[in-house]
């Protein structure tokens, strides 16, 4: 078939479109394509771009749950009535932290995957990868069904946000897998953010925590990191740099299981309180929104 350049270049972007999504994409893994190990990578195609330039903020904690710190940041949430969503790591389940789980449910916060450890899972097989992602979605589905609970979104953040770089298989793929075998449908939903607070930066305060959110909302000075050797150990040098064009409004990384986060978040919902930035629960975000799709378990 013979295309003009003008046809071609519709074509190309037709292809991109559904291998990357449009301006708003849609954040399930598309049934359409075949994701390539080392090629289809990266964040960008998957921000919450409709959260651009809306004041919106969702709040979302991985890591947990942590015995203590976790109840504490439930506390805060509660006392200035905002909700949150929590990745946690199904193998941290247990005894002692399942009255948590159930909290960050009854509260009205939002229970997600951040898989069954922390892993990475570039560095996992295909049969580890599937086995720890279902064994995950399983106990969260577990979790609320004794609760008599149904929980139509099920959202998952990579550990790490490393994915696509496994060198005979793409995440994306086996995740459509897993989901069809769990629920017929396609229903895992990935999720990655637009803010990152490095609040696990051991050198990082909770008031430059609260400053990467600010930065982001309004532009300035705000903190990354990078790795250093120094005397034979690796560390994470704090790297500030500057937002010129803040995206006001997006996805929050943070770690419940960090004790100045709790700190950092009080700062946060406190300015956002003052300057009338919304929280919002994640599936309020047209990325994150589950339209039609029942998605129970089979």
């Amino acid at each position: 078939m013979h295309l003009s350049l003008k046809g071609g270049l519709l074509f190309l972007a037709l292809t991109m479109t559904a291998a990357f999504g449009d301006s708003l994409p849609k954040q399930f893994p598309d049934d359409n394509v075949v994701y390539r190990p080392g090629h289809d990578v990266g964040m960008s195609p998957y921000l919450a771009k409709s959260l651009y330039g809306t004041n919106k903020l969702a709040l979302t904690y991985d890591d947990g749950p942590h015995a203590v710190r976790t109840p504490k940041m439930l506390d805060l949430l509660k006392e200035f009535d905002v909700k949150a969503t929590f990745f946690v790591l199904t193998s941290q389940i247990n005894e002692t932290t399942r009255p948590i789980i159930e909290r960050i449910v009854n509260e009205g916060h939002q229970l997600a995957s951040h898989d069954k450890d922390h892993d990475d899972n570039n560095g996992e097989n295909e049969a580890t990868y599937k086995a720890e992602l279902k064994a995950s979605v399983v106990t969260i589905e577990g979790v609320l069904a004794e609760m008599g609970v149904h929980q139509r979104e099920m959202f998952y953040r990579f550990p790490y946000g490393a994915y696509g770089k496994a060198p005979s298989y793409h995440h994306l793929n086996i995740m459509k897998q897993a989901s069809q075998e769990l629920y017929g449908d396609n229903c895992i939903n990935f999720v990655f953010w637009d803010i990152d607070t490095s609040d696990w930066l051991p050198v990082i305060t909770p008031q430059e925590v609260a400053q990467n959110v600010r930065s982001h909302m309004e532009g300035g000075t705000a903190y990354t990191f990078k790795a250093a050797t120094v005397d034979g150990r690796r560390v994470w040098t704090k790297v500030p740099y500057r937002i010129n064009n803040p995206s006001k409004g997006g996805v929050v990384l943070m770690h419940d299981i960090q004790e100045k986060t709790l700190a950092a978040t009080r700062l946060i919902l406190t300015e956002a309180k003052a300057k009338g930035w919304q929280i919002v629960p994640l599936n309020v975000a047209k990325e994150f929104d589950y339209g039609n799709k029942e998605c129970v378990l089979k």
